[in-house]
């Protein structure tokens, strides 16, 4: 397919048109690796400067992203997520009708902080359970998440996740702890991937992530447990219901 060129409409602007329709059509699908420069050159007759163009303002919008050394891709559609849910991640992934996954990276007791005493209120020193775990939605990586919890609350805590796909179910049924809708803080920020960021989430380093810190509490105000969790901005919409 040739472009316009007596068109007053810019030849990067046709083709970032017509590129973003198949995309819409599904005749480019999330994941799928773009043509490279060379082939979309000779598909519509234009220069690389228009190809390069086209590219970066659909990147710009979000349609695409480019993989250093590997090429580029249609994005993900992203996921809204509303910001001051507490849902669970399994629970909040067949809410959408997706499959949640889980991998561990680290499993340890340590010894809290003054920084994690604080924010679960209770002693520096106590026992606390830190667990690290990639979750996934639909086989992608989706999250980083850093947890930490008392030990001295939940014992053997770690012992019952294999019993309980979810880790709040684990909360809910074996430690009888009423989680409140609307008990949790939040602080986000955007930062940009580390290699290590980067190889656990799929994605290049220096890519903008969300940051966020969260702590859920219980009825009584009483923390439940902190963490952090970090997760590619182009993966997902952060909403505020007023």
């Amino acid at each position: 397919m040739k472009l316009n060129n007596s068109s007053s409409t810019p030849l990067y602007d046709q083709l970032k048109q017509i590129l973003k329709e198949s995309i819409d059509q599904g005749i480019y699908k999330s994941g799928d690796r773009l043509p490279n420069e060379t082939e979309l050159c000779e598909s519509y007759g234009v220069s690389r400067i228009t190809v390069r163009r086209a590219i970066q303002d659909l990147s710009d919008e979000g349609f695409l992203e480019r993989k250093q050394g590997k090429g580029t891709f249609v994005t993900r559609t992203k996921i809204a997520r509303e910001m001051v849910s507490i849902d669970g991640f399994t629970d909040f992934s067949k809410q959408l009708g997706k499959n949640p996954s889980k991998r561990v990276l680290a499993c340890e007791e340590i010894k809290a902080t003054p920084e994690i005493a604080e924010a679960l209120k209770i002693a520096v020193d106590s026992p606390v359970l830190r667990l690290v775990r990639i979750m996934s939605i639909d086989q992608q990586p989706f999250t980083l998440d850093i947890a930490h919890y008392s030990l001295e609350r939940f014992p053997n805590l770690f012992s019952h996740f294999a019993e309980h796909e979810s880790t709040y179910d684990v909360l809910k049924n074996v430690y009888h702890i009423n989680i409140q809708s609307g008990s949790s803080k939040k602080i986000i920020t955007v930062i940009t991937a580390s290699s290590m960021e980067a190889e656990y989430l799929d994605c290049e380093v220096g890519e903008t992530l969300f940051n966020i810190d969260k702590t859920v509490y219980d009825e009584k105000g009483v923390p439940i447990h902190i963490s952090n969790f970090k997760t590619r901005t182009q993966l997902i919409a952060l909403t505020i219901t007023t």
